[in-house]
């Protein structure tokens, strides 16, 4: 058992704080103890303290300690006083023991649930009248309606072709000897040397070696001691003492093996090699206004031949409404299919995106593209 420590009460009847806990009586009023709560003097409930913290403690005498009984005082549901659990009739109104049934703890059990049972939250009022959604479905409509707006098409006749215009070009390939070097040589390539050279490296393990590694561990160094208090629940507290192990940080050496690689060349055959090569240098182009289209000559020498070939047809269309010209790239066939002064619908976006040459009900007949 563990040594007794004073508690204390505070009187809930005259206000006297600090009476010591082997008062059964406030010396100030007279009145009995009842419910009260048992506390350590400049120390909280629950308090852990280490040795050198204890200073304060008021211990018991322990001559006298071996006569105080360690149960919890029961509880007179009579008078509401609290006695020895020695006693066996009350000492405030001598009701016998054998009519009460709780201790000091159970009347603290008992007072908690009266409080929690007071604290306990009242009953939800009635939700308040849920908000007309109208005003967001109204909002949310608008918003959904402009999109629309702005993602429909529109068809407008106010458009005339302005001009009509194209571009070809003619990639010129010359045929070029190119001197080169690999580790293989490609279709067509003629080898002119060849020379062994070191193409990787390979780890291969050589030896191992042994290296001082420091390492470290906790170790056990002692154990310390420290000390909780337990309510008796009849005006005295318990010190319980504990024991923690304390460790410290050893520091030694071991050795370790560890592999060592070395770096071992491959060597493989890297060839010289020369190679013909159809290569563009020069572009053939032609341009004009109109629709007489026509590839630009190409004059040939003798190590040039036609390569890629490219072409671009646009039509300058006028908004006559606006009085603007957008220039956009199509399709030879459909280029082809316009002249110059036509009048044309053009069905495009709200925003002016996606335009392309319609009827009158916006049915599809060119595609049109951005001249970028």
């Amino acid at each position: 058992m563990g040594k007794l420590v004073m508690g204390y009460w505070d009187c809930p009847s005259c206000g006297s704080k600090g009476l010591r806990g082997d008062q059964a009586s406030c010396p100030n009023c007279g009145r009995a103890r009842g419910e009260v709560k048992f506390y350590m003097k400049n120390h909280a409930e629950g308090s852990t303290l280490e040795a050198h913290e204890r200073a304060d403690i008021e211990y018991v005498d322990e001559e006298k300690a071996k006569y105080i009984n360690r149960n919890p005082d029961w509880y007179c549901s009579f008078c509401q006083s609290l006695n020895s659990d020695n006693a066996q009739f009350c000492a405030s109104c001598g009701a016998s023991r054998a009519s009460s049934e709780a201790n000091y703890f159970q009347m603290h059990e008992a007072q908690k649930a009266r409080e929690e049972a007071r604290n306990e939250p009242a009953p939800a009022k009635a939700a308040p009248k849920k908000r007309s959604l109208l005003p967001l479905i109204l909002i949310a409509v608008v918003i959904l309606g402009v999109m629309f707006f702005l993602n429909s098409s529109k068809t407008s006749g106010d458009f005339q072709v302005a001009q009509l215009s194209w571009e070809r070009a003619i990639a010129i390939e010359q045929n070029l000897l190119f001197h080169e070097s690999g580790w293989s040589v490609p279709s067509g390539g003629e080898v002119t040397g060849q020379r062994r050279e070191i193409h990787h490296y390979n780890s291969v393990l050589d030896h191992y070696e042994d290296v001082e590694v420091q390492r470290s561990r906790q170790v056990l160094d002692h154990y310390e001691t420290y000390y909780t208090y337990s309510d008796k629940g009849n005006g005295y507290y318990e010190e319980v003492a504990h024991e923690r192990p304390v460790y410290t940080t050893e520091y030694y050496t071991e050795t370790e093996s560890r592999p060592v690689y070395r770096q071992v060349p491959e060597y493989a055959t890297k060839y010289d090699y020369d190679i013909w090569r159809w290569t563009p240098t020069r572009t053939a182009t032609s341009s004009g206004v109109g629709q007489e289209a026509y590839w630009p000559e190409t004059n040939l020498a003798e190590d040039e031949r036609e390569g890629d070939r490219a072409e671009v047809y646009r039509a300058a269309i006028t908004n006559l409404k606006k009085n603007t010209t957008t220039t956009y790239r199509m399709e030879e066939a459909d280029w082809l299919n316009l002249r110059e002064g036509d009048n044309l619908y053009i069905t495009s976006k709200r925003t002016g995106a996606g335009a392309y040459i319609s009827d009158e009900k916006g049915e599809r007949l060119m595609d049109l593209y951005p001249d970028r």
